[in-house]
């Protein structure tokens, strides 16, 4: 290949490569200005129908096919085309009204041309066309103007935006949030500063600090609105409350509850109606009296809006508890069963019984369950891994022996820091061990020094006899007193003490050398059975018996029976209605 039309193919390839980026840029700039009329129409559409986030997204769906559209019907033809030296040296040659020497020359410049005809021929016009080309300007005839018009149209499409984003940053910040599905909202006249729902700020002036929060099922919900701008009217300022499905919705008011004009920085009391918009900061407050169901939020305030806030509601713990009683071991040993009670909160157990708690979670595990006696708190276990089931560790507590009346109460804490709505309250109260009930009789007052007067007794208690003891008092005629104890039944050792106890006991008067005349006081005592604690002991009225001599027993019985007969005289008069004749 000759080197004498290198200049030449040096020009035509510069005309080449200027009119590729002429068409580059062309495309380009199509496509520049397609996608900000796409992004403008965007942005026209958002703003006047405020959209959803499933509006947006199928908004920008949209937009994507379109701006595709465009480029393959706009854009893409730009950057097909390419050129041939020889269809632009052609273009030279019309331009300058050359004949084809410029194409000749190029085609006998090819290796093969040698074989075509006269090589004196072929050379002369390569020679030509080489002394030709210095003077040859193969831009002539290019045009720039439509060039120059697409980057005047690109340039104003570009700059327009960018001042109007300037102009309007509020607007061009809250339109690329929203067309990144964020949740911003367009400017307005009046602006939610920060959103508190039960304490936690959940929307400030940045955006949403927390989208999701729980709250306990069926307590009030308050919310306080810290909101700028234009004051709003009465009827505009509202909180959405809508069911997680859409199906269920209700609207709180809010009420102004301190109304500061920035402009004098004074505090005014809320009105009930505002007819003049001013520039104020306020702060509003409403409550939802009872939360039933997860809901989401969402605060109106004048023609400003937030972002949808999730509550969901969350059961509070419930709970039921056991007592489990287990008696002394004297009254286990009387007993068929130990005192139990899974719903009872207040019941009776003998003094010196142990309590054992359970606490079992009905709906959800438990962080921390704490049982309240007087001033101290015990905190119960649990060995469940779902921590559902919590047990009190018994010794150290007054549950380990119940020896007073005690009044108790019982927190139950969930993993997300819930409280039962109302502490568990109970009482444990003593029931009397009854002391020995005993009685005792004689069939006669009148004895003699010889005699074995028998003595009828029966005793009986709650959980047992230990031991049943008559005592003997003689007072003598000389005025000499002295006092004997005689055992009359006891407790078998290895046997479980007996509740009743009944007999008769021969009371052997020879051994107390009486005289006639002497008076002696018979008393039983009967002691109950309380395993190591100390018995209890209950003492029967006394029989007072009299040492005659036989006389004094016959002159006894006649009086007894003359006593009798009064008696039964008395019972038939009465019967009869018979009085007393005067």
């Amino acid at each position: 290949m000759s080197t004498q039309l290198g200049q030449l193919r040096s020009e035509l390839t510069r005309l080449r490569n200027t009119r590729q980026m002429i068409r580059g840029i062309s495309g380009l700039s199509l496509l520049i200005q397609s996608a900000l009329l796409i992004l403008i129409s965007g942005f026209l559409f958002d703003w006047l129908l405020d959209m959803s986030m499933a509006q947006r997204c199928i908004l920008i769906t949209l937009m994507a096919v379109v701006l595709a559209w465009s480029f393959r019907r706009f854009v893409k033809p730009w950057f097909g085309q390419t050129d041939d030296l020889i269809e632009l040296a052609l273009s030279v040659e019309r331009r300058h009204s050359l004949d084809n020497d410029l194409v000749s020359a190029l085609q006998f410049e090819r290796p093969e041309a040698t074989t075509w005809g006269s090589v004196q021929l072929e050379s002369a016009v390569i020679t030509q066309v080489a002394d030709l080309t210095p003077q040859l300007d193969v831009f002539e005839g290019l045009s720039f103007s439509d060039f120059k018009r697409r980057m005047v149209i690109l340039t104003i499409a570009v700059v327009l935006p960018v001042l109007a984003s300037g102009l309007f940053p509020g607007y061009f910040h809250a339109y690329l949030n929203r067309m990144l599905l964020g949740g911003a909202q367009y400017p307005t006249a009046t602006q939610i500063v920060a959103v508190t729902v039960n304490g936690q700020l959940v929307i400030n002036e940045t955006g949403v600090v927390a989208s999701e929060l729980t709250h306990p099922f069926g307590h009030s919900v308050t919310f306080v609105v810290d909101a700028a701008g234009q004051t709003p009217a009465e009827t505009a300022r509202t909180i959405q409350v809508q069911s997680l499905d859409g199906t269920v919705s209700t609207a709180v008011r809010l009420s102004v509850s301190d109304l500061k004009d920035r402009s004098k920085g004074s505090t005014r009391q809320n009105t009930t109606s505002e007819s003049t918009p001013q520039d104020t900061a306020l702060t509003l407050v409403g409550e939802l009296p009872r939360l039933m169901d997860s809901v989401t939020i969402q605060v109106f305030v004048g023609d400003a809006r937030s972002e949808r806030i999730t509550v969901m509601a969350t059961p509070l713990p419930v709970v039921e508890t056991e007592l489990s009683v287990t008696p002394p071991e004297y009254v286990r040993a009387v007993t068929t069963a130990e005192d139990s009670s899974e719903s009872q909160r207040a019941m009776s157990v003998v003094e010196g019984s142990r309590v054992d708690l359970t606490v079992r979670s009905l709906n959800k595990p438990l962080e921390l369950v704490e049982l309240t006696i007087g001033d101290s708190n015990y905190r119960l276990i649990s060995k469940d891994a779902e921590k559902r089931v919590w047990t009190l560790n018994v010794p150290g507590t007054a549950f380990a022996e119940v020896s007073e009346t005690i009044r108790y109460q019982i927190q139950a804490t969930d993993t997300q820091g819930l409280q039962l709505e109302n502490p568990i309250h109970g009482t444990i109260r003593l029931r009397t061990d009854q002391p020995p009930r005993l009685a005792i009789s004689a069939r006669t007052r009148h004895v003699v020094a010889t005699a074995q007067p028998p003595i009828i007794w029966s005793a009986s208690d709650d959980y047992g006899l230990s031991r049943i003891v008559a005592r003997v008092q003689v007072a003598r005629a000389d005025g000499e007193v002295s006092e004997t104890e005689v055992e009359v039944a006891t407790k078998s050792a290895g046997k479980a003490a007996q509740t009743t106890l009944r007999g008769t006991y021969p009371l052997d008067l020879s051994s107390l050398k009486l005289v006639k005349g002497d008076e002696l006081k018979v008393t039983f005592a009967a002691y109950d059975y309380r395993g190591d604690a100390a018995p209890v002991v209950s003492y029967s009225e006394p029989i007072q018996l009299q040492l005659t001599d036989r006389q004094g027993i016959l002159s006894g019985l006649l009086e007894t029976d003359e006593e009798s007969a009064r008696q039964l005289d008395a019972i038939i008069r009465r019967e009869l209605g018979i009085g007393d004749s005067k």
